[in-house]
C-alpha cells in the first residue's frame, strides 16, 4: 500500500533517490508497489542514455554487495564514456581536446556485470592508454550489440583489436576519426593481430567527417592507414602468408560496410578492402566516396581472396558537392569488376540534376540489367538556402529522363520528386515510361518541395494535379498488369488550404484507373487514405488470403511485408468522402497515431538506423509505430531517409 503522500512528494524522493545513484532503489520501488510503478518506472525511463566524464561520475553511483538475490536496475541503453568535452568548440570545428578515460575501466569493472541491458557503448574524445584498461578482463558483459569510437587515439591498431574482440556479441563498430599513435604497418603488430579470436561483428562503419571541413579536403592518414592494414593483413600476398587457407579475421563475417567522407588515395585501396570482406552483402556510401588519383588497374586488385561474390545492394547518398570523377570512378570499378552484374537493389540519392553524375549512375543501372529487382531514385533536401537561378540552370541541364528499359526484372521501383513552379513531375512519367519489366509489383512515388527554406520552392499543387493524370495512364498500359502496389505521397511546406483530407481526394481523383483496380494508396502529410490489411498463407495451395482490418477511424496504415510471388488480385482501398468523415461519430477511446503492426515472413532489408521499430516489426514482433507510412515503406523496400519528413 502507498503511503499517503502527494505524487509530487514521491516525485521529488524519487528524483532525489536518481541524483543519489540509487538506481536498484527505484527498481525495487517500481517492482513491488503498483501505486509507485509508473512514477519510478518514468525517472528510470530518464536514464536510457547515460554520459560518465569522470572516475567519480562513475562511483556515485551505488553498487550493494549483497549478491543476486535482491532485485537490481538492469541498466541504460546506451552509455558514452567521454574523455573531452563536445563543447564549447574551438574555431576548428574540432572538441576542446582529447583527454584520458580511466573511468572507463572502472565503468567497465564496477557496472559492466551487473548492467545487461547495455546495448550501445560509445567512446569519445579520449587518448587510450595502455593502463586505463585492460580490455580483455572486464569488457565481457556490456556492449552487447553495438560499439561506437569518435575521435579517439589509440597506442597501435592492435589495441583496437583487442578492444573489439573482447566484445563477444558485437555487431556493429562504427570508427568515426580514429587514429594511431604508432605506425601500423609493423611486423609483431600484423602477426598478433592475425591471432585475434573470431568475431560476430556484421556492420562496420568508417566516418572520416571530423577531419574535413569547408577548407580541408585533402587526403588524411587514419582512415587510409586503417584500410591498408585491413587489406594488407587479408591479402595472401603480403609480407607473412597465412597459415591456413580457412583462417578468418575479426572483419570476416561483416555483411554490411558505411563509408562517409572517406578519401581514398585510389580507387585501388577501395577495391583492396572490398577484397577484404569476403561476406560483403551491402555497401553504403554517405555524403562522398572520393579518391585522389582517377586512374584504376584491375591489375590492382587481389586474386585472392578476391571481390566480394555475395555484395547485392548498393546505397548511394550522394552529396550536393559530391566529385564527379570519383562516381565515375566508382561505376567504372563496378562495370569492369562485373560486381554491377549482381546488383539485385541500388538505391541512389542523386545530389545534383547535372547530367554527369546521373548519367554515370544510369549506366550502373543499365549495366546491372537484368540482375536488379529493386531501385529506389531519391531527390535530396536543399538544407541551405539556394539560388533559383542556380537551380534553374542545373535543371536546364538535366539529362532528359533516368533509363530503366534494360532491368527487365525490375519488381520494385521508388521515386521522389521534387516539385516547384519550375518543375512538374515529368520527370517520374518519363521514367515509368520507359519500364521493360512485367515483374513490376510495387511503385512508390513521393513529391516534395525542393528545399523547406524558401517557400517559393514549394510543391505546386495545380502543376502536380496536371501531371498526376499522366502517371495514371502510363500505370495503366499492360506492361503494369501485375502491380499490386501503386504508393504516391505528397509532402508540402505549406498546410494547404481546405486541409490534408480534400486534397486526399482530390488526389485520388486523379488517378481514377489506379482507384478503380483498388491498388493505390496515398499519403498527404499527416494524411493517410487506405485501409489496413493482415497476410495469411493458405495452406494448401500457398494462396494468399487479404483480411480487412478496420482501426479506430477507418484510417490506419497498410502491411503487407510478405515478399512472396503469391500477391491477391485484388485489394479494395477505401478512402471515406468528406461527407462521411463528418457524419461519423467518434470512436470511444482517442485515436492513436501510431498502430500496432506485427508482419511475418519479411526478410527484406533497408538502410536507415533510425527505424528499428520497423525493423522488429517485420521480424514479426508486434511494436508500436509511429505511422502507417513506416510498415508500407517497408513493404515497398523503401528506405526511411527518402520520406523520412513524414
Amino acid at each position: 500500500m502507498v503511503l499517503p503522500f502527494p505524487n509530487e512528494i514521491w516525485l521529488d524522493i524519487f528524483h532525489g533517490l536518481a541524483k543519489e545513484g540509487e538506481y536498484d532503489t527505484l527498481e525495487r520501488c517500481r517492482v513491488v508497489c503498483r501505486g509507485l510503478q509508473q512514477m519510478a518506472g518514468e525517472c528510470l525511463s530518464e536514464l536510457l542514455v547515460m554520459v560518465f566524464v569522470s572516475t567519480e561520475g562513475v562511483e556515485r553511483i551505488k553498487v550493494e554487495a549483497s549478491g543476486g538475490k535482491m532485485r537490481r536496475w538492469k541498466g541504460p541503453q546506451t552509455v558514452l564514456i567521454q574523455g573531452g568535452l563536445d563543447w564549447p568548440w574551438n574555431a576548428g570545428g574540432r572538441p576542446t581536446g582529447r583527454r584520458p578515460i580511466p573511468h572507463l575501466a572502472t565503468f567497465a569493472s564496477r557496472l559492466g556485470g551487473r548492467w545487461p541491458s547495455v546495448a550501445v557503448l560509445h567512446i569519445s574524445h579520449a587518448v587510450w592508454r595502455a593502463r586505463d584498461l585492460d580490455a580483455d578482463a572486464v569488457f565481457r558483459d556490456i556492449a552487447r550489440t553495438s560499439l561506437y569510437i569518435t575521435d579517439v587515439v589509440f597506442p597501435t591498431i592492435l589495441t583496437l583489436g583487442r578492444l573489439v574482440c573482447a566484445l563477444p556479441c558485437l555487431k556493429k563498430l562504427e570508427l568515426l576519426d580514429v587514429q594511431f599513435s604508432r605506425h601500423p604497418f609493423e611486423a609483431s603488430t600484423i602477426s598478433q593481430f592475425r591471432l585475434l579470436p573470431r568475431t560476430q561483428l556484421e556492420t562496420l562503419t568508417l566516418d572520416n567527417r571530423l577531419e574535413i571541413d569547408s577548407t580541408d579536403h585533402g587526403l588524411r592518414p587514419s582512415v587510409v592507414e586503417l584500410v591498408d592494414f585491413i587489406a594488407s593483413v587479408s591479402n595472401r600476398k603480403f609480407l607473412f602468408p597465412r597459415s591456413c587457407s580457412t583462417q578468418v579475421y575479426l572483419w570476416s563475417t561483416v555483411r554490411t560496410l558505411h563509408l562517409s567522407c572517406v578519401i581514398f588515395p585510389s580507387v585501388a585501396t577501395f577495391a583492396r578492402l572490398l577484397c577484404a570482406l569476403p561476406s560483403l552483402e551491402t555497401l553504403v556510401s554517405e555524403w562522398s566516396c572520393t579518391f585522389v588519383n582517377h586512374d584504376f588497374d584491375l591489375r590492382s586488385i587481389p586474386m585472392r581472396p578476391g571481390l566480394p561474390p555475395r555484395l547485392v545492394t548498393l546505397d548511394l547518398k550522394f552529396c550536393t558537392d559530391v566529385d564527379p570523377r570519383s562516381i565515375a570512378d566508382l561505376v567504372d570499378f563496378f562495370i569492369t569488376t562485373g560486381i554491377g552484374h549482381q546488383l539485385q537493389d541500388i538505391k541512389v540519392c542523386l545530389s545534383s540534376p547535372g547530367v554527369t553524375t546521373q548519367s554515370d549512375v544510369n549506366r550502373l543501372v543499365r549495366h546491372s540489367g537484368q540482375s536488379l529487382h529493386r531501385l529506389d531514385l531519391d531527390s535530396p533536401w536543399a538544407m541551405a538556402p539556394a539560388s533559383k537561378d542556380v537551380w534553374l540552370a542545373a535543371a536546364r541541364n538535366a539529362a532528359p529522363y533516368f533509363d530503366v528499359s534494360e532491368n527487365m526484372c525490375l519488381e520494385r521501383l521508388g521515386l521522389t520528386v521534387n516539385i516547384t513552379h519550375e518543375s512538374s513531375c515529368t520527370p517520374a512519367v518519363d521514367i515509368l515510361s520507359h519500364v521493360t519489366s512485367a515483374h513490376i509489383s510495387k511503385i512508390l512515388v513521393c513529391f516534395r518541395p525542393y528545399s523547406l527554406l524558401d517557400s517559393s520552392f514549394d510543391v505546386d499543387w495545380g502543376a502536380l494535379m496536371d501531371g498526376l493524370p499522366q502517371i495514371d495512364a502510363v500505370l495503366s498500359l499492360p506492361i503494369f498488369g501485375n502491380l499490386v502496389h501503386v504508393f504516391i505521397g505528397v509532402c508540402t511546406r505549406e498546410v494547404p488550404d481546405g486541409g490534408d483530407e480534400e486534397r486526399v481526394d482530390e488526389l485520388r481523383a486523379r488517378l481514377p484507373k489506379l482507384d478503380e483496380r483498388g491498388i493505390l494508396g496515398i499519403y498527404m502529410n499527416g494524411t493517410r487514405s487506405w485501409k489496413h490489411y493482415g497476410i495469411e498463407r493458405g495452406a494448401a495451395q500457398g494462396t494468399v488470403v487479404i483480411e480487412e482490418m478496420s482501426g479506430a477511424d477507418g484510417d490506419t496504415g497498410l502491411s503487407l511485408c510478405d515478399d512472396s510471388e503469391a500477391v491477391p488480385a485484388e485489394l479494395e482501398v477505401v478512402s471515406p468522402s468528406l461527407e462521411a468523415r463528418a457524419n461519423a461519430q467518434p470512436p470511444s477511446s482517442s485515436y492513436r497515431t501510431d498502430s500496432r503492426v506485427a508482419a511475418e515472413g519479411c526478410d527484406d532489408g533497408f538502410g536507415p538506423q533510425g527505424a528499428m521499430a520497423a525493423l522488429e516489426a517485420c521480424s514479426g514482433t508486434p511494436q508500436q509505430m509511429s505511422s502507417p507510412l513506416l510498415c508500407y515503406l517497408i513493404d515497398m523496400n523503401q528506405p526511411i531517409y527518402t520520406c523520412s519528413y513524414w
